[in-house]
């Protein structure tokens, strides 16, 4: 096997182990290094440390890291730009530098650097991106080494950046970021409204969120998220935080996170979160809060690649913050929610029933779900519409008249608030 058919993967400074390309030149196995599955811990509950290699036909090992990537027309766009074959091991050679999590995937001839580098980030180019034009105009650059190498997975575009006294910077080589940005679809400005609005009324609600902020480039809106899965954020000592999002943890490929699509039912969700989180209640209480959210407030996408799980230094899991927060439904997307409520997909027609089945299939007695939808419910009502939200929104960011464009959707959770009252 050449060596440029292989890749290291880091976490700090040690090596974890390697990726390489199958025989049929699209595939992608992993082994655990020696040393890491002596004293390390397993980089996810798919891929426990008992085994040391994960061959390509297995599979297994190449859903998981392939699920690093971005997907659908985001993955177009960047494999046009740099100009790489359109196959997972190519886009984690060229990307893997930042990845959500800990891990940093590098050629095998190269190891982190200490610190890394950072450059400010080119305003011109923000802007450009902000306006739907040059999408990844970023990644590009004379010199392949000069490129930054940032993976993050979804369909949206966004990029990781360093914030730091007022000023964007891109990450180059392996360097940790500490925000990312998100933009608009084109014609669909609104969702960087609605994202704002969601996120800042999940916090204020008192669900675990990552600060989001709205700023413009040029004309065009963009959110600034803070990273849950950074240490360190303001100063120059930036730690990272190994993650893997739920079809990762459940061995699922990227095309599985929809329940309707051969994904998890949310009850399975539910025993994953269980069986790897020690102890699990408060990460179990903060999904069902989560899926009871996402119905209340109309997220249809809120799939199993947007619930991730967090590992600190000895190994043990927790649920991680809530993020990807968005009004699909008022927006106009696919309205039939990404995890059923009982065998019912549409947030709006749900009966009593619907949750009890919902209930017992998540190993949850009825009554405690249905305490669980109305005191949510309450705040969400109280919250949705109030000066209290409008103010924290301001802070966040939205324009003067950010608030009467997210009149739709303040009455959208309204009129949910009261339906669930009947649950």
């Amino acid at each position: 096997m050449s060596r440029r058919d292989e890749l290291a993967v880091w976490k700090g400074e040690r090596r974890v182990g390697t990726l390489w390309r199958g025989n049929d030149g699209r595939s992608i196995g992993f082994e655990y290094d020696a040393d890491w599955q002596a004293s390390g811990v397993a980089i996810s509950t798919s891929l426990p440390l008992a085994r040391a290699v994960w061959p390509p036909e297995d599979s297994r090992a190449h859903r998981w890291f392939g699920n690093l990537l971005p997907e659908e027309q985001a993955r177009e766009a960047l494999i046009k730009r740099l100009g790489v074959p359109d196959d997972d091991f190519s886009l984690l050679a060229a990307i893997g530098g930042d990845c959500a999590g800990a891990l940093v995937i590098l050629p095998s001839d190269q190891s982190p650097q200490r610190g890394g580098t950072y450059q400010p980030l080119p305003l011109d180019k923000l802007g450009h991106w902000a306006a739907f034009r040059e999408r990844y105009a970023l990644m590009a650059g004379d010199a392949p080494e000069a490129r930054p190498r940032l993976s993050l997975a979804g369909a949206q575009d966004k990029i990781p950046v360093h914030w730091r006294d007022g000023t964007l910077y891109l990450p180059m080589g392996n360097a940790p970021s500490t925000h990312i940005l998100k933009f608009a679809v084109e014609g669909r400005e609104q969702v960087v409204f609605n994202e704002l609005y969601l996120n800042t009324l999940a916090r204020e609600a008192g669900l675990a969120c990552p600060v989001t902020t709205m700023h413009v480039a040029g004309r065009h809106p963009y959110l600034m998220v803070e990273r849950y899965d950074r240490t360190g954020l303001g100063t120059t000592h930036i730690e990272r935080i190994h993650q893997e999002d739920l079809c990762q943890a459940m061995g699922l490929s990227r095309s599985q996170k929809y329940q309707s699509f051969n994904g998890p039912r949310f009850g399975q969700c539910v025993q994953a979160v269980r069986e790897a989180c020690r102890p699990p209640a408060a990460s179990i209480q903060q999904l069902l809060t989560w899926q009871i959210f996402n119905v209340l407030v109309g997220n249809s996408d809120a799939h199993a690649k947007n619930v991730s799980l967090l590992q600190d230094d000895r190994g043990r899991w927790q649920i991680a913050p809530a993020y990807d927060l968005v009004g699909t439904i008022v927006l106009g997307y696919h309205a039939d929610l990404a995890f059923s409520v009982g065998d019912q997909f549409n947030s709006m027609q749900l009966l009593p029933r619907d949750w009890q089945q919902f209930a017992s299939e998540c190993g949850f007695s009825y009554p405690f779900v249905k305490r669980q939808i109305a005191e949510l419910a309450a705040k969400l009502l109280a919250l949705g519409d109030s000066e209290r939200l409008r103010d924290a929104l301001l802070r966040a960011g939205l324009p003067e008249n950010g608030w009467l464009r997210l009149q739709q959707q303040r009455q959208h959770i309204q009129r949910q608030c009261r339906r669930a009252q009947r649950w």
